[in-house]
């Protein structure tokens, strides 16, 4: 995306009303999925974050499956899928409020892509789900997609640590005594 496209972008997001729709967006649906997935405890952040592979997958399927929990996973997409649109909103808006506020360069603003990049991954992660949930035997979860869809995950989460802390930083250094809040 060229430089003036990111700057049209920065200057046209950073809206109040954007960011708290898309807050509310984002926070129903956190709390949807949470409650939704509360059932599968540690299993789900553990296929997320260490499901490199097709053995892996079968096995935590075939776990929630034994547990009756595999339609509680099934379930959370009918939020998780549109999830992302939500935090990529919220988070880009936020972003770019930030930046016009604190004035960040405009040779920064690459940054306010992280969390569209972020959003766009866990889109692909959940397709590559939605794949293994399509054949009642887990025939069609095949080595590399589970390596393909935790790698996603994991860089996912990633950008997503990189941008709340940037959002965070750019927050705190706003209410630093002796600043002016008018700068």
């Amino acid at each position: 995306m060229e430089t003036h496209a990111l700057a049209r972008l920065r200057a046209g997001l950073g809206h109040t009303w954007l960011i708290v729709l898309f807050g509310i967006l984002y926070l129903v649906s956190q709390a949807t999925i949470l409650a939704i997935v509360e059932p599968l405890g540690s299993s789900l952040a553990r296929l997320q974050l260490l499901g490199f592979s097709a053995e892996t997958y079968r096995a935590v399927f075939r776990e929630w499956q034994e547990a009756g929990l595999l339609d509680v996973y099934r379930s959370h997409f009918s939020v998780d899928d549109a999830h992302w649109l939500w935090y990529s909103g919220l988070f880009t808006a936020l972003l770019c409020r930030l930046f016009e506020r604190e004035r960040i360069p405009h040779r920064r603003d690459w940054i306010l892509l992280l969390p569209v990049a972020s959003g766009l991954l866990d889109a692909f992660e959940n397709r590559i789900q939605h794949i293994f949930l399509s054949a009642p035997d887990f025939s069609r979860i095949v080595d590399p997609l589970p390596l393909l869809s935790t790698l996603a995950s994991i860089a996912k989460w990633t950008l997503a640590a990189c941008y709340v802390s940037i959002a965070a930083w750019l927050l705190a250094r706003r209410r630093r005594p002796g600043r002016d809040p008018g700068a």
